[in-house]
Protein backbone atom coordinates (compact mmCIF):
# COMPACT_ATOMS: atom_id res chain seq x y z
CA UNK A 1 0.00 0.00 0.00
CA UNK A 2 1.29 3.49 -0.99
CA UNK A 3 1.31 5.78 1.81
CA UNK A 4 -0.23 9.03 1.29
CA UNK A 5 2.29 11.38 -0.59
CA UNK A 6 1.11 14.46 1.47
CA UNK A 7 2.75 12.72 4.68
CA UNK A 8 6.80 13.57 4.48
CA UNK A 9 8.65 11.54 6.48
CA UNK A 10 10.91 13.29 8.79
CA UNK A 11 15.18 12.10 8.48
CA UNK A 12 16.78 12.06 11.75
CA UNK A 13 19.00 14.41 13.23
CA UNK A 14 22.38 13.16 12.23
CA UNK A 15 21.63 10.66 10.03
CA UNK A 16 23.15 10.03 6.11
CA UNK A 17 20.28 11.43 4.74
CA UNK A 18 19.81 14.25 7.07
CA UNK A 19 23.50 15.37 6.35
CA UNK A 20 23.10 14.53 2.26
CA UNK A 21 20.52 17.32 2.54
CA UNK A 22 22.67 19.70 4.26
CA UNK A 23 25.50 19.28 1.91
CA UNK A 24 23.40 19.43 -1.19
CA UNK A 25 21.90 22.55 0.20
CA UNK A 26 25.20 24.22 0.57
CA UNK A 27 25.78 23.39 -2.71
CA UNK A 28 22.42 25.04 -3.98
CA UNK A 29 23.73 28.36 -2.55
CA UNK A 30 27.13 28.08 -2.87
CA UNK A 31 28.71 30.35 -5.96
CA UNK A 32 30.80 28.96 -8.78
CA UNK A 33 33.71 30.54 -9.77
CA UNK A 34 34.90 27.47 -12.09
CA UNK A 35 37.95 28.56 -14.42
CA UNK A 36 36.67 26.76 -17.66
CA UNK A 37 35.22 28.95 -19.98
CA UNK A 38 31.54 29.16 -20.32
CA UNK A 39 31.98 28.47 -24.18
CA UNK A 40 34.10 25.13 -23.03
CA UNK A 41 31.87 24.29 -20.50
CA UNK A 42 28.43 24.27 -22.11
CA UNK A 43 30.13 21.57 -24.48
CA UNK A 44 30.11 19.73 -21.52
CA UNK A 45 27.05 20.08 -20.53
CA UNK A 46 25.36 19.59 -23.89
CA UNK A 47 27.56 15.89 -23.92
CA UNK A 48 26.05 15.08 -20.00
CA UNK A 49 22.60 15.63 -21.53
CA UNK A 50 23.31 13.93 -24.41
CA UNK A 51 24.59 10.97 -22.38
CA UNK A 52 21.60 11.80 -20.10
CA UNK A 53 19.16 10.83 -22.57
CA UNK A 54 21.07 7.60 -23.59
CA UNK A 55 20.93 6.80 -19.90
CA UNK A 56 16.97 7.59 -19.84
CA UNK A 57 16.43 5.59 -22.69
CA UNK A 58 18.23 2.05 -21.48
CA UNK A 59 16.88 2.13 -18.26
CA UNK A 60 13.50 1.18 -20.68
CA UNK A 61 15.39 -1.25 -23.17
CA UNK A 62 17.66 0.61 -25.62
CA UNK A 63 20.57 -1.02 -26.31
CA UNK A 64 22.48 1.75 -27.86
CA UNK A 65 25.93 1.95 -26.00
CA UNK A 66 28.17 5.68 -25.44
CA UNK A 67 30.27 4.31 -28.58
CA UNK A 68 27.23 3.65 -30.49
CA UNK A 69 25.82 6.62 -30.25
CA UNK A 70 29.34 8.44 -30.60
CA UNK A 71 29.66 6.80 -34.19
CA UNK A 72 26.07 7.46 -34.80
CA UNK A 73 26.26 10.97 -33.44
CA UNK A 74 30.11 11.83 -35.85
CA UNK A 75 28.38 9.68 -39.19
CA UNK A 76 25.13 12.23 -38.89
CA UNK A 77 22.85 9.41 -38.90
CA UNK A 78 18.87 10.74 -38.71
CA UNK A 79 16.55 10.41 -35.99
CA UNK A 80 13.56 9.44 -38.75
CA UNK A 81 16.28 6.46 -40.47
CA UNK A 82 16.75 4.97 -36.50
CA UNK A 83 13.83 4.85 -33.96
CA UNK A 84 16.57 4.30 -31.30
CA UNK A 85 18.51 7.44 -32.54
CA UNK A 86 15.08 9.32 -32.03
CA UNK A 87 13.86 8.25 -28.51
CA UNK A 88 17.54 9.60 -27.38
CA UNK A 89 17.01 12.60 -29.20
CA UNK A 90 13.37 13.58 -28.17
CA UNK A 91 14.86 13.42 -24.88
CA UNK A 92 16.91 15.97 -25.65
CA UNK A 93 14.35 18.35 -27.03
CA UNK A 94 12.49 17.29 -23.86
CA UNK A 95 15.42 18.84 -21.41
CA UNK A 96 15.76 22.02 -23.87
CA UNK A 97 11.75 22.49 -23.14
CA UNK A 98 12.08 22.06 -19.20
CA UNK A 99 15.10 24.64 -19.57
CA UNK A 100 13.20 27.10 -21.57
CA UNK A 101 9.98 26.87 -19.18
CA UNK A 102 10.96 25.89 -15.68
CA UNK A 103 12.74 28.71 -13.81
CA UNK A 104 13.06 28.44 -9.64
CA UNK A 105 9.09 29.10 -8.57
CA UNK A 106 7.84 27.91 -11.74
CA UNK A 107 4.68 26.09 -11.15
CA UNK A 108 4.09 22.55 -12.54
CA UNK A 109 1.55 21.52 -14.14
CA UNK A 110 -0.78 19.23 -16.29
CA UNK A 111 0.05 20.85 -19.27
CA UNK A 112 4.09 21.13 -18.50
CA UNK A 113 3.99 17.39 -17.84
CA UNK A 114 1.43 16.49 -21.11
CA UNK A 115 4.02 18.57 -23.45
CA UNK A 116 6.97 16.59 -22.00
CA UNK A 117 5.11 13.52 -22.79
CA UNK A 118 4.40 14.27 -25.85
CA UNK A 119 7.62 15.78 -26.76
CA UNK A 120 9.31 12.22 -25.58
CA UNK A 121 6.89 9.56 -27.56
CA UNK A 122 7.09 11.84 -31.20
CA UNK A 123 7.34 9.59 -33.88
CA UNK A 124 8.17 6.73 -31.96
CA UNK A 125 6.30 3.16 -32.33
CA UNK A 126 3.16 2.56 -30.24
CA UNK A 127 3.50 -0.39 -27.19
CA UNK A 128 4.34 -3.52 -27.65
CA UNK A 129 6.04 -3.17 -30.98
CA UNK A 130 8.11 0.27 -29.83
CA UNK A 131 8.56 3.57 -26.96
CA UNK A 132 6.09 5.38 -28.48
CA UNK A 133 2.32 6.43 -27.36
CA UNK A 134 -1.17 5.88 -28.66
CA UNK A 135 -2.14 8.90 -26.61
CA UNK A 136 1.00 11.46 -26.28
CA UNK A 137 -0.05 13.65 -23.77
CA UNK A 138 -3.04 12.08 -22.60
CA UNK A 139 -3.96 10.12 -19.23
CA UNK A 140 -3.98 6.50 -19.71
CA UNK A 141 -7.29 4.94 -20.48
CA UNK A 142 -6.55 1.39 -19.15
CA UNK A 143 -4.36 -0.34 -16.68
CA UNK A 144 -0.26 -1.14 -17.05
CA UNK A 145 2.24 -2.82 -15.05
CA UNK A 146 5.92 -2.08 -14.92
CA UNK A 147 8.01 -5.12 -16.69
CA UNK A 148 10.41 -6.89 -14.47
CA UNK A 149 9.28 -4.42 -11.52
CA UNK A 150 7.45 -5.52 -8.39
CA UNK A 151 6.02 -1.92 -7.85
CA UNK A 152 1.93 -2.16 -8.42
CA UNK A 153 0.83 1.19 -10.49
CA UNK A 154 -2.65 2.77 -10.00
CA UNK A 155 -5.73 2.50 -11.17
CA UNK A 156 -6.38 4.23 -14.49
CA UNK A 157 -9.64 5.39 -13.06
CA UNK A 158 -7.58 6.73 -10.08
CA UNK A 159 -4.83 8.47 -12.58
CA UNK A 160 -6.68 12.13 -12.74
CA UNK A 161 -7.18 12.76 -9.24
CA UNK A 162 -3.94 11.20 -7.92
CA UNK A 163 -1.79 13.21 -10.56
CA UNK A 164 -3.75 16.49 -8.92
CA UNK A 165 -2.61 15.51 -5.65
CA UNK A 166 0.62 15.29 -7.05
CA UNK A 167 0.98 18.19 -8.62
CA UNK A 168 -0.82 19.90 -5.36
CA UNK A 169 2.70 18.29 -3.75
CA UNK A 170 5.46 19.33 -6.19
CA UNK A 171 4.21 23.14 -5.91
CA UNK A 172 3.33 23.01 -2.21
CA UNK A 173 5.40 25.69 0.27
CA UNK A 174 7.83 23.68 2.08
CA UNK A 175 10.85 24.62 4.67
CA UNK A 176 13.88 24.38 2.66
CA UNK A 177 15.20 21.01 4.27
CA UNK A 178 11.82 19.21 3.00
CA UNK A 179 12.48 20.56 -1.12
CA UNK A 180 15.06 17.45 -2.19
CA UNK A 181 12.53 15.50 -0.12
CA UNK A 182 9.59 16.27 -2.24
CA UNK A 183 11.66 15.81 -5.25
CA UNK A 184 12.70 12.22 -4.34
CA UNK A 185 9.01 11.24 -3.24
CA UNK A 186 7.74 13.03 -6.55
CA UNK A 187 9.40 10.64 -8.20
CA UNK A 188 8.54 7.63 -6.72
CA UNK A 189 4.89 8.89 -6.60
CA UNK A 190 4.49 9.47 -10.06
CA UNK A 191 5.93 5.94 -11.21
CA UNK A 192 3.55 4.62 -8.68
CA UNK A 193 0.28 6.48 -10.60
CA UNK A 194 1.91 5.82 -14.03
CA UNK A 195 -0.14 8.36 -15.95
CA UNK A 196 0.79 7.34 -19.75
CA UNK A 197 0.39 4.46 -22.03
CA UNK A 198 3.78 4.38 -22.31
CA UNK A 199 7.20 6.85 -21.53
CA UNK A 200 6.64 6.88 -17.81
CA UNK A 201 10.04 6.38 -17.18
CA UNK A 202 11.31 8.74 -19.36
CA UNK A 203 9.33 11.45 -18.13
CA UNK A 204 9.26 10.87 -14.77
CA UNK A 205 13.17 11.44 -15.00
CA UNK A 206 12.70 14.73 -17.27
CA UNK A 207 10.12 15.62 -14.20
CA UNK A 208 12.70 15.38 -12.03
CA UNK A 209 14.95 17.65 -13.54
CA UNK A 210 12.55 19.95 -14.06
CA UNK A 211 11.75 19.66 -10.10
CA UNK A 212 15.91 20.68 -9.59
CA UNK A 213 15.62 23.71 -11.80
CA UNK A 214 12.28 24.93 -9.83
CA UNK A 215 14.26 24.43 -6.78
CA UNK A 216 17.01 26.66 -8.05
CA UNK A 217 19.45 23.77 -8.78
CA UNK A 218 19.79 25.50 -12.02
CA UNK A 219 21.77 25.00 -15.18
CA UNK A 220 22.32 28.50 -15.38
CA UNK A 221 24.74 29.25 -12.57
CA UNK A 222 26.96 27.09 -13.71
CA UNK A 223 26.66 23.44 -12.81
CA UNK A 224 25.83 20.43 -15.43
CA UNK A 225 22.73 18.62 -13.73
CA UNK A 226 22.87 14.78 -15.01
CA UNK A 227 20.16 13.48 -12.87
CA UNK A 228 19.10 10.20 -14.86
CA UNK A 229 23.02 9.24 -13.99
CA UNK A 230 21.37 8.42 -10.48
CA UNK A 231 19.45 5.84 -12.04
CA UNK A 232 21.09 4.48 -14.90
CA UNK A 233 24.16 2.51 -13.64
CA UNK A 234 21.77 -0.25 -12.26
CA UNK A 235 18.25 -0.62 -13.46
CA UNK A 236 17.51 -3.39 -11.22
CA UNK A 237 18.58 -1.27 -7.75
CA UNK A 238 16.81 1.86 -9.30
CA UNK A 239 13.65 -0.63 -9.34
CA UNK A 240 14.69 -1.99 -6.00
CA UNK A 241 14.33 1.10 -4.51
CA UNK A 242 11.37 1.92 -6.61
CA UNK A 243 9.75 -1.29 -4.80
CA UNK A 244 11.75 -0.02 -0.78
CA UNK A 245 9.84 3.27 -1.29
CA UNK A 246 6.77 1.23 -1.87
CA UNK A 247 6.52 -0.61 1.46
CA UNK A 248 4.20 2.46 2.90
CA UNK A 249 6.83 2.64 5.75
CA UNK A 250 9.16 5.62 6.60
CA UNK A 251 11.98 3.64 6.44
CA UNK A 252 11.44 2.45 3.12
CA UNK A 253 10.86 6.05 1.91
CA UNK A 254 13.56 7.50 3.50
CA UNK A 255 16.14 4.66 1.97
CA UNK A 256 14.87 5.59 -1.51
CA UNK A 257 15.51 9.51 -0.47
CA UNK A 258 19.28 8.42 0.55
CA UNK A 259 19.60 6.37 -2.82
CA UNK A 260 18.56 9.70 -4.92
CA UNK A 261 20.14 12.60 -2.89
CA UNK A 262 23.48 10.80 -2.46
CA UNK A 263 23.42 10.02 -6.11
CA UNK A 264 22.71 13.87 -6.74
CA UNK A 265 25.76 14.72 -4.66
CA UNK A 266 27.68 12.46 -6.46
CA UNK A 267 26.75 13.71 -9.42
CA UNK A 268 27.60 17.48 -8.47
CA UNK A 269 30.67 16.54 -7.16
CA UNK A 270 31.65 15.20 -10.21
CA UNK A 271 30.86 18.20 -12.57
CA UNK A 272 32.65 20.71 -10.13
CA UNK A 273 35.49 18.73 -11.02
CA UNK A 274 35.27 19.10 -14.14
CA UNK A 275 35.06 23.22 -14.15
CA UNK A 276 38.55 23.09 -12.97
CA UNK A 277 40.12 24.09 -15.56
CA UNK A 278 43.43 22.52 -14.53
CA UNK A 279 42.07 19.14 -14.15
CA UNK A 280 39.90 19.07 -17.18
CA UNK A 281 42.95 19.69 -19.32
CA UNK A 282 45.19 17.48 -18.17
CA UNK A 283 43.44 14.37 -17.69
CA UNK A 284 40.12 15.08 -20.50
CA UNK A 285 41.25 17.68 -23.26
CA UNK A 286 45.44 16.83 -24.10
CA UNK A 287 44.83 13.01 -22.99
CA UNK A 288 41.57 13.05 -26.03
CA UNK A 289 44.24 15.13 -28.17
CA UNK A 290 47.00 12.49 -27.79
CA UNK A 291 44.13 9.49 -28.80
CA UNK A 292 42.86 11.76 -31.61
CA UNK A 293 46.48 12.14 -33.42
CA UNK A 294 47.30 8.45 -32.65
CA UNK A 295 44.35 7.51 -33.95
CA UNK A 296 44.85 10.11 -36.91
CA UNK A 297 41.79 12.08 -36.77
CA UNK A 298 43.92 14.87 -37.22
CA UNK A 299 47.38 15.88 -38.33
CA UNK A 300 50.47 16.82 -36.61
CA UNK A 301 50.17 21.03 -37.08
CA UNK A 302 46.83 20.17 -36.40
CA UNK A 303 47.61 18.59 -33.17
CA UNK A 304 50.13 21.27 -32.29
CA UNK A 305 47.48 23.91 -32.62
CA UNK A 306 44.68 22.11 -30.88
CA UNK A 307 47.31 21.70 -27.88
CA UNK A 308 47.70 25.27 -27.70
CA UNK A 309 43.85 26.34 -27.15
CA UNK A 310 43.77 23.83 -25.11
CA UNK A 311 46.57 24.94 -22.83
CA UNK A 312 46.54 28.75 -23.41
CA UNK A 313 46.41 30.10 -19.55
CA UNK A 314 42.70 31.37 -19.50
CA UNK A 315 40.66 32.19 -22.94
CA UNK A 316 41.30 28.39 -24.73
CA UNK A 317 41.58 30.42 -27.79
CA UNK A 318 43.78 30.88 -30.88
CA UNK A 319 43.35 33.39 -34.00
CA UNK A 320 45.47 33.27 -37.25
CA UNK A 321 47.70 35.41 -36.71
CA UNK A 322 48.92 33.07 -33.47
CA UNK A 323 50.24 30.24 -36.32
CA UNK A 324 52.91 32.67 -37.49
CA UNK A 325 54.93 31.50 -34.46
CA UNK A 326 53.27 28.53 -32.93
CA UNK A 327 53.69 27.09 -36.19
CA UNK A 328 55.90 29.12 -38.32
CA UNK A 329 53.46 29.61 -40.99
CA UNK A 330 54.14 33.37 -42.41
CA UNK A 331 51.55 33.02 -45.29
CA UNK A 332 47.87 34.71 -43.91
CA UNK A 333 46.28 32.32 -46.84
CA UNK A 334 48.39 29.33 -45.26
CA UNK A 335 47.24 30.34 -42.03
CA UNK A 336 43.64 30.88 -42.54
CA UNK A 337 43.77 27.21 -44.68
CA UNK A 338 44.78 25.38 -41.14
CA UNK A 339 42.23 27.21 -39.34
CA UNK A 340 39.40 26.92 -42.04
CA UNK A 341 40.33 23.19 -42.45
CA UNK A 342 39.45 22.58 -38.39
CA UNK A 343 36.40 24.67 -38.80
CA UNK A 344 35.31 21.99 -41.55
CA UNK A 345 36.38 19.56 -39.00
CA UNK A 346 34.04 21.51 -36.80
CA UNK A 347 36.74 20.68 -34.21
CA UNK A 348 37.53 24.95 -34.17
CA UNK A 349 34.57 26.81 -33.92
CA UNK A 350 34.28 30.73 -33.12
CA UNK A 351 33.40 31.67 -29.97
CA UNK A 352 31.03 34.24 -30.82
CA UNK A 353 28.81 34.43 -34.43
CA UNK A 354 30.83 35.26 -36.76
CA UNK A 355 34.17 36.00 -34.93
CA UNK A 356 37.56 35.33 -35.88
CA UNK A 357 38.77 34.04 -32.21
CA UNK A 358 38.14 30.66 -31.89
CA UNK A 359 37.74 27.43 -29.17
CA UNK A 360 38.26 24.01 -29.56
CA UNK A 361 34.97 22.26 -30.10
CA UNK A 362 34.48 18.67 -29.45
CA UNK A 363 30.93 18.17 -29.48
CA UNK A 364 30.10 15.54 -32.48
CA UNK A 365 33.03 15.26 -34.17
CA UNK A 366 36.30 12.73 -33.86
CA UNK A 367 36.95 14.40 -30.56
CA UNK A 368 33.83 13.50 -29.40
CA UNK A 369 34.44 9.48 -29.48
CA UNK A 370 37.52 10.13 -27.40
CA UNK A 371 35.91 12.55 -24.99
CA UNK A 372 33.08 10.31 -24.24
CA UNK A 373 35.48 7.47 -23.38
CA UNK A 374 37.54 9.04 -21.14
CA UNK A 375 34.65 10.41 -19.57
CA UNK A 376 33.63 6.80 -18.42
CA UNK A 377 37.21 5.69 -17.91
CA UNK A 378 37.35 8.28 -15.27
CA UNK A 379 34.23 7.80 -13.77
CA UNK A 380 31.71 10.21 -14.77
CA UNK A 381 29.58 8.68 -16.89
CA UNK A 382 28.69 4.75 -15.93
CA UNK A 383 30.68 2.04 -17.42
CA UNK A 384 27.21 0.24 -18.05
CA UNK A 385 26.08 3.00 -20.37
CA UNK A 386 28.85 1.26 -23.22
CA UNK A 387 27.52 -2.31 -22.52
CA UNK A 388 24.73 -4.70 -24.30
Amino acid sequence: MVRNIKDIPEPAFGSELNTVIVELEKLRIKPLHGTVPPYVFFQLKDIFQALESLGSTRIEGNRTTVSEYAEKIIAGVKPDKDEAMREIMNLDKAIDFIEKNIAPGTQITRAILSEIHKIVVEGLTPPKEGEGSRYPGAYRGHNVGIENSALKTSDHLLVPAECEELFSFINGEYATQYHLLVMALSHHRFTVVHPFDNGNGRVVRMLTYAQLLQQGFSVKSGRILNPTAIFCDSRDTYYDMLARADEGTDEGLLDWCLYVLKGLAREIEKIDKLLNRTYLRDEILLPMLDRALKNKYITNDEFVLLQYVVRRSEEMTIRAGDLEELLDVASAVQRSRIIGRLIEKEMLKPIEKGGRIYTIHFFGNFLFREVTQLLIEKGFVPESLNKN
